[in-house]
């Protein structure tokens, strides 16, 4: 009998992407692309009388349960209650897929304890994020990839389809510049997300690896308006001086890969231009990794 259960799951930034949305939430998804990340989500989950789950977003215990942990503790009504504690290296809501992580935390861990499988776990997860508006394809690329991900078929696990690329263990120094929902952002960029990601999709596909998402990312970027003008013409000038080997954003969250050796110096430029501190993270090609005990 399985009496704990221990998880890792890596960060995920996507950087393009197309909603596919579709009757049933598990068929819903997304296509698109974008980088893993650690340090990751650490999970621990033991067997309970009754459901407690505890939720550490950097080093702070939240208060209440996001609508993510509440909607998927909803479709988990016949696994096995369980103490579930997760632990965040990066703040929830502003783009590093932290929902997908609660979400996969919890019916891993209670799931695994119960005796149910990784597949039908993991797909309660896809459901939650999708009911809850939270996500589309982070699920899946946080369960299935590496390094560089790139979702080729939308849905849940087990019908999506995600190829990965390796990249290499560059630091990647991120900046949140505020906040905002999924549901806002679908709303508010609506078809302008198929417009930009569509054509750059297929570029990438041609000729995947590193450089290219950059590239295609950065352009869907400032294509879809989450980026001003003046931002990005500053982010440029520090690609063009051999200081960032390139950059993108996810809704509020802006992401920079410093040129090797140049992660210091990267820092200290965009500190000035933003003017607010950085999260200094790791590109990474570790996958998803589950202990029991």
């Amino acid at each position: 009998m399985v009496k704990r259960v221990k998880l890792w799951i890596p960060l995920h930034v996507t950087g393009l992407w197309i909603p596919v949305w579709r009757h049933s939430p598990l068929l819903s998804g997304s296509l698109g692309a974008g980088l893993l990340m650690e340090p990751g989500i650490e999970v621990e989950a033991t067997r309970a009388s009754e459901w407690r789950v505890e939720i550490i977003v950097e080093g702070r215990r939240l208060s209440s349960l996001p609508s993510i942990a509440s909607e998927t503790l909803k479709l988990m009504n016949n696994a096995t209650p369980a103490h579930i504690r997760i632990s965040s290296p990066v703040p929830l809501g502003a783009g590093f897929a932290v929902s997908a992580g609660i979400a996969l935390g919890i019916v891993l861990g209670a799931g695994l304890l119960s005796g149910m499988g990784l597949l039908e776990s993991a797909s309660i997860a896809h459901e939650a994020e999708v009911r809850a508006g939270t996500g589309l394809g982070d699920v899946v690329a946080m369960l299935y990839g590496r390094g560089l991900e790139i979702r080729i078929a939308p849905g849940g696990p087990g019908l999506s389809r995600v190829e990965s690329y390796p990249v290499p263990s560059l630091d990647a120094l991120v900046a949140v510049l505020g906040r905002m929902e999924t549901r806002e952002m679908h709303r508010v960029l609506g078809e302008r997300l198929y417009e930009a990601a569509a054509p750059r999709l297929a570029r990438l596909l041609s000729r995947p690896g590193l450089i290219a998402f950059l590239r295609e990312a950065r352009g869907f970027s400032i294509e879809s308006g989450m980026i001003s003008k003046e931002l990005a013409q500053l982010l440029d000038k520090l690609v063009d001086e051999g200081v960032l080997l390139g950059w993108y954003v996810k809704k509020k969250v802006l992401v920079m890969v410093p040129e090797k050796g140049e992660t210091r110096r990267a820092e200290e430029l965009i500190e000035g231009i933003i003017g607010s501190g950085l999260y200094k993270l790791k590109l990474t090609t570790r996958p998803l990794e589950i202990s029991l005990e």
